[in-house]
């Protein structure tokens, strides 16, 4: 599972996507058998209670496992074994702002929809969804695009407001950050540039400020014996210090942090390759790992050159729907 954190207004809007989805299968009247699976595991997970029970693996002295486990509500779309969708555990650590009470309350048909989608079961048809039952996203995100006077970031690619910021007009307003910490963390960098729609500026400075710069530190980090010795180090440290951790006593663990993961991080990365379970770290190893993340940098600049250079001006979605409308 991913460490990444989000806002309840991201938790109460991938909610309000989801259910918008099912109320369309419950309209067409017709539904598949990767729809109910995936429809069951929301609602399940969604409505699923906050418990905490005895680990039935945990003895005195254990260093390896807590006492107590904890279960926690979850945000629950994973369609098949592809892990299409999104799984977020609903609590304070991923979801710093939760309040599960006002979730609930904003979604007061969570049950019935539930029973209403298991009343459906015998009626499941095999295979995918027929063409001409889907769902058209994309003109509703437009129709809610022009509506909301939004326009394309050049970054993300999704639709954010425009709005007017530092003696500029029409700017995409800030957006993809979440709240730690006292601040704004990661706000997109696509925010506060023209939209796509109006000028590749973003796409530019993104490919001069941050690829091209990224990928000249990732070849001048090319790893070495030295590389892997030292990382090899940092494991063994990793292994004292997490085996020191474990055989403190619990009361004493719940005011300390455990140690870090190691990883392999290269320029660029937030998380990098996690070391702690690899039984043989190799220079071959660690050159493939560098390998791949500097191929991923090149062929990103390349994506985002050949979209600088195809790039046309195009009205916005509010701009669209007016010129329908004349």
């Amino acid at each position: 599972m991913s460490n990444k954190t989000y806002t309840q207004e991201q938790i109460i809007s991938f909610i309000k996507d989801a259910l918008e989805e099912f109320a369309h299968i419950i309209n067409s009247k017709y539904i598949t058998k990767s729809e109910f699976t995936k429809f069951n595991k929301f609602f399940k997970n969604l409505l699923r209670q906050t418990k905490k029970k005895k680990n039935p693996y945990y003895y005195e002295g254990s260093v390896n496992s807590e006492k107590f486990e904890y279960t926690y509500p979850v945000f629950h779309t994973y369609e098949d074994a592809k892990c299409m969708g999104k799984y977020i555990t609903l609590n304070t650590k991923y979801v710093p702002d939760l309040d599960l009470m006002r979730i609930y309350k904003m979604f007061p048909n969570l049950i019935e929809n539930h029973e209403l989608l298991i009343s459906l079961k015998p009626n499941i048809k095999p295979g995918r969804r027929p063409k001409d039952l889907e769902k058209d996203y994309e003109k509703e995100r437009l129709e809610k695009a022009a509506k909301e006077n939004k326009a394309t970031c050049g970054i993300c690619h999704n639709y954010w407001e425009l709005v007017d910021m530092d003696n500029k007009k029409d700017i995409i307003a800030d957006h993809g950050f979440f709240i730690g910490y006292g601040q704004r963390n990661n706000v997109c960098f696509g925010a506060r540039f023209k939209s796509w729609e109006k000028s590749p500026e973003s796409k530019i400075q993104y490919v001069k400020v941050m690829l091209k710069p990224t990928l000249k530190d990732v070849l001048n980090s090319k790893p070495s014996q030295a590389t892997v010795d030292a990382l090899i180090k940092m494991v063994e440290q990793y292994k004292i210090a997490d085996n020191a951790y474990w055989s403190l006593p619990r009361e004493e663990r719940q005011f300390k942090e455990p140690p870090n993961t190691p990883e392999y991080k290269l320029p660029g990365q937030r998380i990098g390759y996690t070391l702690s379970k690899v039984r043989n770290i190799n220079l071959s190893l660690i050159t493939e790992v560098w390998f791949e993340y500097k191929s991923k940098l090149e062929n990103q600049i390349k994506s985002f050159e050949k979209q600088i250079a195809e790039w046309v001006l195009k009205p916005t979605p509010r701009e669209q729907r007016e010129e329908n409308n004349v």
